[in-house]
This record gives structure tokens, sequence and C-alpha cells, in this order.
């Protein structure tokens, strides 16, 4: 659907339930496409919603890709084959993960088994593989840039980091538009019945805040991100609010659990805390993994926790 002249968000449906939203934003003298989704949702979504509103690939001149996750970056071969003259790029702070699937996979989402006591099956790697199609970016780009669409539109990137270090979101202030994909994550991650399926998978506790504090800041009428309904009015500083006071809410809970227990593994907190946090499946409770080590990294930057090992060699948290 169109969310603002030009602006159109495209739902690409993935994993059962699952969807992510991108941007196509479409000028007289330019094109963008902000992020791919999965492998095969160049073809399934967002060719087809292309075609329809009478967008050829040919006159594609931007690919942008928000940040270093499957669902954002797995469906860069099969689009920049289909538009192989549109520029790929992201930001250079996410670029070794975006650019190699082997990298995204050992790096973001194995990041948790060896320090923490996780396994990652070759089951679930063959999965990640099958979803992520990476591609060689043709450019990086640091924040701040300006896309020229139009002899009168401008369009500007914005790190907005903290899920990852280079996320970015992409914003119009011609029609106060911002596109934040994961800039922010609320209290959960939506399915496509707008029910919790994930916890909100922040990382940079300090930078996610601080990109909260950003885009708070921000003259934004319309706020659409990737994985929720669009905000617009009011319901953009409620959403973003939302996303704050959840991550020290999360804070919070992590420290009366180090006060009241003993030294603890990151395993151990997210079983224990898990299912008092939010409603999705529990199954997903092991996505806490990503909040959690932020918050807990920061707790003992500040001083409130230290971490050591425990007998087994896993990290460990105890209360100062």
């Amino acid at each position: 659907m169109e969310i603002a002249p030009g602006i159109h968000r495209i739902e690409c449906r993935f994993g059962g339930n699952r969807m992510a939203y991108v941007h196509l934003f479409v000028g007289t003298e330019a094109v963008l496409l902000m992020d791919t989704c999965c492998a095969h949702n160049p073809h399934q979504d967002i060719l087809p919603y292309m075609a329809q509103i009478g967008i050829t690939p040919d006159r594609l001149t931007y690919i942008v890709i928000s940040h270093s996750d499957l669902d954002h970056q797995g469906g860069c071969q099969p689009m920049k084959e289909a538009a192989p003259q549109a520029i790929l790029l992201c930001h250079n702070l996410d670029r070794p993960w975006v650019e190699d699937t082997e990298a995204l996979i050992a790096g973001r989402y194995m990041q948790f088994d060896t320090d923490h006591g996780y396994e990652t099956s070759e089951e679930t790697k063959q999965a990640f593989r099958h979803d992520t199609l990476s591609h060689v970016m043709d450019m990086t780009v640091e924040g701040g840039e300006h896309f020229r669409l139009s002899p009168d539109w401008y369009i500007e990137l914005i790190h907005t980091p903290g899920h990852t270090w280079g996320h970015l979101a992409l914003y119009d202030p011609r029609s106060k538009t911002m596109a934040a994909n994961e800039a922010a994550l609320w209290s959960s991650i939506l399915d496509t019945d707008w029910n919790p399926a994930l916890p909100p998978t922040y990382c940079y506790v300090d930078t996610y805040l601080s990109t909260i504090a950003r885009l708070l800041s921000m003259d934004i009428e319309t706020y659409s991100p990737a994985h929720w309904p669009v905000q617009r009015g009011t319901e953009v500083s409620d959403f973003l609010r939302e996303s704050r006071n959840y991550c020290l809410h999360v804070e919070s809970r992590l420290l009366t659990f180090a006060q009241e227990h003993g030294p603890f593994t990151l395993k151990e907190a997210v079983l224990q805390l898990g299912s008092q946090l939010g409603c999705w499946p529990d199954d997903s409770n092991d996505m806490l993994t990503f909040p959690f080590s932020g918050n807990l990294n920061r707790l003992t930057q500040r001083g409130l926790l230290s971490s050591g090992r425990s007998a087994t060699g896993l990290m460990e948290w105890r209360s100062l």
C-alpha cells in the first residue's frame, strides 16, 4: 500500500506466520527499494507489487539493506539479478554480515553457542542458508546521505544502531515519513495476525536508547516499521516510548534477578524470566538471548553486576 506520496509499504511473508514490510520509494528520476526480505520474497512479493504499480525492475536505481538479518538481506541476490543496474548498499558496520551468509550465521546467529551453552543445529544453519542469498555490496554508507528521487524530492539515510551496529532507517522530510525497519522494537515482534511472535531483539542497549531518543526528537508524522502496523501522529511517540520502557523494564528485572540469585548464566536467566516478559510462544524464549546479553553487558559496564566464568566455562553474572 502507498503510505505517503511515492512511498510504498510491501508485505513480505516468510516462516509460516511471519512477515516483514519493505519500502519502495518511487520518484521521477530514481526508484529506491529498502530491504529484500528472505530469498523467496523478491519473486513472491516485491517484484509482483512493483509490476502492479507499473514499476519495471530496470527502473530500480538503489537497493538499500537496512541491516544484517536474514529477513532483511536474504533476497539480495535474486533482487540484484532482477535489477542488475541497481546500486546495492548497506552501512559499513554491517557489511561483513550482509555480504556473507556464513559470516552472518557464525557472527549473529551462533554468537551464544560457545560462551553461553547454546547449540545451533546443522538443520537450523541449513534453514538460514536457504533463506539468505547474500550478494556483494556495490558501496557502503555511514548515515546522513541524501538520495535525490525527483527534482524536488530528497530522502535521508538515518543511522539508527541498537538492533545491529549499522542499522539504517530512511526519512522523507516532504511527508515526514520514517521507514524505520527495526530501529525500535516495541515490547515484542509481531506475526501476520499482529500477535507476539518474538521478544524485541535489540542488542546494544546504549546505542538503542540513543536511537530512540533521536527518533523522539524528530518531526515524524508517519512511522512505518518492519514488523508492526504503521504508526501515525501521537502513535509514533507512544511506540517509541514503549520500546524504550520495555528495554529498561528488562534491565530492571535482570538486576532484581541477580540480587535474588547466586551466579547465573544467560541460559538460566532466559529459562527463569522468559515467560514473565511477554506472551510470545514458549519456543521463542531463546530469542531473549539478544536483549538479555545487551542489558547484562550494560549492567556490568555500569558496575552493578560482575561477570566471570562458571566451573564449566560458561559466562555468568552476579550482583555486586
